[in-house]
């Protein structure tokens, strides 16, 4: 077992009456790389700055081991807008780059810095701190996060490149244990293969929070469930969790049909008496009062979303030669017509025009040139990345209330607000908290009702996945299957591409290519054309190296000498193979043992002898 790094001793936390945890005991070792998995406002966040030293405890103690440092990725970047991409980097509470920061403002008005005692001693400790190398890895991480400009101003930057930067500076910095809040936010699909790959190989422990279920499966090897103020961890990822629960479901099923047995046999034996008492005895009562008690199976509220929605009419959205610039175009001569039930997924590197295609879809944006004709029956639901400015003073129910007061539903029963709510997992306490008080995933949940609760029949969706916990995904998931319109989803989350789409529109620098399929096919097709490139170009090195060059009197005498031993050793071989047919009764272990070994010297042998021949055959080819 793996050395404990952090242990957490008796933890408890809540705010208000909501329990984060209770008493909460456990330890992490040396190599964990931790999911953290539960539904939105279950205390996920709560715990990571807790770790960080961010957030306070009620009780309890978080113990680190000496010396381990901590690196902190927050949800929500905290950064200065008057710095520059590359002064916020410098400004990170890291050693190697604090030293250097001081250096470049020692040394920022003069070329020279050889006669100022402090920027000498700073470069003495610059150099045995390998601060060069540190600056040089954040440049690295930056220019693989999409930064091409560092002197640009925080201020000017999106919220996702904010995020990026972030990223940036918590990776560089290389610490013993790494704190990601939502690390996959606002990263394309290449990033988020590039930072999964990272954190494999990456040598600390890891603990974060994630939605992205193909992330979680290939970085965990554990999982960390929080359910109501209760911790549970599993050994695995996250499909490995899933068995488990599965397997716990069974048990419990088992369990539950036992007390249900019981419970019946007691109550017959309550019901007939005793024949000879008049009273029934106090222990058979109380077997009865605790098994009616004791239910093994909870019946978690869960999350119904169904809307009533008109039928598509026969044009549903027809683009033709659509093109749109900023200051540089993002796409040119785009045509697509419309189908019943498609479900197209759009993928493609941030700032490519993702998202400007949806405004166009829905009417936000004009396109430069070309036309969008929609149809009449065409009623757009449109769920923004950035959703639109919440008054926090308002209460989840006046938020609803304010668009709707009852919402018809797919049996096409009027249903108020406060049941909807209901239905989207807002108890009755919850629809009177203000909006001030909610996570930023009740918050993107809210916000989902909002957007679809009008029933359309062309679902929008853009970055649905941001910051919705596993659980609201898949009965959002569930929704879109049953779904009888169109639906057009922007998203990095490979999973919920590959379980919501079966077409795909491609940005790439030519133009947005289609593809018909989903993220795991597009995958495949990707890597064998990659693969066929590669080979390809080994082909034209290896026949640009070999055109310039003919065998001499050496190389043929070589090439003749490896065909006469290829020939040898392969009737060795063949020798060998027949010994091992007709004399198997009789051949002892040691003959077994001796026969196996010289065969794997001749196989070992005639695959050098092989490689060389093919080598000087191809050579002698090009004569």
């Amino acid at each position: 077992m793996s050395k404990i790094i952090l242990s957490v001793e008796n933890l408890s936390k809540a705010f208000a009456e909501k329990t984060i945890c209770h008493n909460a005991t456990f330890g992490i070792h040396e190599g964990d790389k931790i999911g953290l998995i539960g539904i939105n406002g279950c205390g996920k966040t709560t715990l990571l700055k807790m770790i960080a030293g961010k957030e306070p405890v009620d009780t309890g103690n978080i113990i680190l081991r000496n010396e381990m440092r901590i690196g902190y990725l927050p949800q929500i970047p905290e950064l200065n807008p008057e710095l520059t991409v590359e002064e916020q980097i410098l400004s990170a509470h890291y050693e190697p780059l604090q030293l250097l920061k001081r250096y470049y403002e020692l040394t920022s008005n003069t070329a020279d810095a050889s006669g100022n005692e402090e920027a000498a001693q700073l470069l003495l400790r610059i150099q045995s701190s390998n601060a060069w190398e540190a600056e040089l890895k954040a440049k690295q991480y930056l220019t693989k996060l999409g930064f091409t400009d560092l002197t640009q101003k925080i201020a000017h930057l999106s919220g996702g490149q904010k995020r990026r930067v972030d990223l940036a500076r918590v990776m560089m910095e290389e610490p013993e244990v790494l704190l990601l809040d939502e690390p996959t936010n606002h990263l394309d699909i290449d990033t988020i293969e590039w930072l999964q790959d990272f954190l494999e190989s990456y040598a600390g422990v890891v603990i974060f929070v994630t939605h992205d279920r193909y992330f979680l499966d290939a970085v965990c090897t554990r999982i960390l469930e929080i359910e109501n103020g209760l911790f549970r961890f599993y050994q695995g990822n996250y499909s490995a969790y899933i068995e488990q629960k599965e397997q716990q479901l069974i048990d419990l099923q088992r369990k539950e049909t036992r007390r249900t047995s019981q419970l019946k046999r007691e109550m017959q034996w309550l019901r007939r008496g005793a024949r000879a008492r008049s009273t029934k005895p106090k222990n058979h009562i109380d077997r009865v009062k605790e098994l009616l008690s004791k239910s093994y199976l909870t019946t978690d509220a869960q999350m119904d979303i169904s809307f009533s929605s008109k039928r598509l009419g026969k044009t549903i959205l027809d683009m033709r030669n659509v093109s749109k610039s900023y200051g540089s175009p993002l796409f040119q001569g785009f045509n697509h017509t419309f189908q019943k039930l498609e479900r197209i997924g759009i993928i493609g590197p941030n700032g490519c025009g993702k998202t400007t295609l949806l405004r166009l879809i829905t009417d936000e944006e004009k396109a430069d040139e070309g036309t969008i004709q929609v149809g009449i029956n065409t009623h757009f639901a449109y769920f923004r990345q950035d959703p639109p400015h919440f008054d926090e003073s308002q209460t989840v129910l006046e938020y609803i209330t304010q668009q709707a007061e009852q919402i018809r539903t797919e049996d096409g029963i009027l249903r108020s607000a406060s049941e909807m709510l209901q239905r989207f997992l807002f108890d009755g306490k919850m629809q009177q908290s203000k909006i001030s008080s909610l996570s930023g995933g009740e918050r993107r949940r809210l916000y989902l009702l909002r957007a679809l609760m009008f029933g359309s029949n062309f679902i929008v969706l853009d970055e649905p996945t941001n910051d919705l916990d596993i659980k609201t995904l898949e009965i959002l998931e569930e929704f879109l299957d049953a779904f009888r319109g169109c639906l057009v989803v922007v998203s990095h989350d490979r999973f919920f591409l590959d379980r919501v789409t079966d077409y795909l529109f491609i940005f790439e620098e030519s133009g947005i290519r289609k593809f018909p399929g989903n993220y795991s096919d597009y995958l495949l097709v990707k890597r064998y054309q990659e693969e066929e490139k590669k080979e390809e170009a080994i082909r034209i090195k290896t026949r640009q190296k070999t055109s310039k060059t003919k065998l001499n009197f050496n190389e043929l005498r070589e090439l003749a000498y490896i065909e006469k031993e290829m020939e040898q050793y392969r009737t060795e071989q063949e020798q060998l193979a027949r010994r091992l047919l007709q004399d198997a009764s009789s051949l002892k272990a040691e003959d077994y043992a001796n026969i196996s070994r010289r065969q794997a010297v001749l196989e070992t042998t005639m695959e050098k002898l092989e490689l060389r021949w093919l080598e000087l055959e191809e050579k002698r080819e090009q004569e």
